[in-house]
């Protein structure tokens, strides 16, 4: 009985964290990159701190 609870937690928790990624992974990283490439201040900072080509 032991050993079905703990089976029944682990899958749970798997479980869990799955839904948890696929949820971030499909609904907030969209909008987060959209918002980077939207965003005037993070575009600025990426011309700013750039690797400049003639320091190569």
């Amino acid at each position: 009985m032991l050993t079905l609870l703990s089976k029944f937690t682990e899958a749970l928790v798997l479980l869990m964290l799955g839904i948890s990624f696929v949820g971030y992974a499909a609904f907030v990283y969209p909008f987060e990159k959209l918002h980077e490439k939207t965003n005037s201040e993070v575009k600025a900072n990426q011309l700013k701190y750039a690797p400049n080509a003639s320091n190569a």
